[in-house]
This record gives structure tokens, sequence and C-alpha cells, in this order.
């Protein structure tokens, strides 16, 4: 049985964040790299299990360096959080 995949929706900015990070496994970072484009969006297509291994990574990465030192959102952890959103599959 094949697993169910959908398609997540990135804008320029966000594909242009995630090729340029370090923080990602190599999965990851070739299905990013792999990125359908259309209309000036981008598309990656990602299982539900997928899908929850970039959330982790992005939730990772955004205990590291998501607030500031009030506990506001950074701008990374702004990104940060509209993908762990963008990423999330029903």
């Amino acid at each position: 049985m094949t697993e169910k995949k959908r398609m997540v929706e990135l804008s320029s900015q966000q594909l242009m964040y995630l090729r340029n990070t370090n923080f990602l496994p190599a999965l990851l970072v070739q299905l990013v790299a792999t990125a359908q484009t259309s209309e000036g969006k981008y598309h990656v297509p990602v299982s539900r299990d997928t899908a929850e291994q970039f959330r982790d990574a992005f939730t990772n990465r955004l205990a590291k360096v998501g607030f500031d030192a009030n506990y506001e959102p950074t701008s990374e952890g702004k990104v940060l959080e509209e993908l762990i959103d963008r990423f999330y599959f029903r």
C-alpha cells in the first residue's frame, strides 16, 4: 500500500529559507531541492511521516533561535512558525 501524499505549497521566500538552511536532514533537503513550481508558488510532495519530520526539524530550530530575550518571535521564528503550520497534515 502506498502512503498518501499531499503537496505543501511554499512561497518563494519560504523555499529560499529552506534551501539555505543547514539544520534539515539530507532526505528533507533533497525533497526541498526537487520542489515543483507553478504560478510563483512552489510545491513539495510529502507523506504524513515526512511532514512530521519537517515539523520536528522546524520545532527544534524554533526552540533554539525562534525567540528573543523577551520571548517575542524573531524574524526566523516567524518563518519557522509559518512552516510548522504549512506542513501540518490532517
